[in-house]
């Protein structure tokens, strides 16, 4: 998806959050409040990649509510719950032989046969562990790592 070519202006934006742009430089927290947040939240993740088949395949729960009627958008659905419930939207971008070869404890799991493949260690839990998925993404990961100030998860 081509990058957005608007982003509210950083006074629209602040005032919003009620904030000011010197508390926004300041080391302090500020509030905010909690449905603003998940609006935001949802404007970022209406630009993340979809695949209703990808959506339907892994979450067997999403395709028969569907197949029911009860999920009429399934884009929708993964923008305004999927992705707050852990969700993915799309197959990842997984390089397996790298995440095994980074990952021992993935690689030995997948040998046990205690899971399939390392892709679906990786939907199933590796991304909401922080783990790097291939080698393009590395910088990537590290960087919303860094900015999350959570440690990039190398190898357990």
């Amino acid at each position: 998806m081509p990058p957005t070519e608007y982003f509210p202006h950083v006074d629209l934006l602040l005032k919003s959050l009620r904030i000011d742009r010197d508390r926004l430089s300041g080391k302090g927290k500020v509030a905010i409040d909690a449905r603003l947040l998940r609006r935001i939240l949802q404007y970022a993740i209406e630009q993340l990649p979809f695949s209703a088949e990808f959506y339907q395949a892994n979450y067997p729960d999403i395709a028969a509510a569907a197949a029911a009627g009860r999920i009429p958008d399934l884009h929708r659905h993964f923008v305004e719950t999927g992705w707050f419930e852990g969700r993915l939207g799309a197959p990842p971008a997984i390089d397996e032989a790298y995440y095994t070869g980074l990952y021992a404890d993935v690689a030995q799991a997948v040998a046990d046969g205690a899971i399939t493949t390392p892709r679906a260690h990786y939907v199933q839990s590796g991304a909401a562990e922080g783990r790097v998925p291939s080698p393009h993404l590395a910088e990537e990961v590290a960087q919303w790592m860094h900015l999350l100030r959570v440690p990039v998860m190398a190898e357990l």
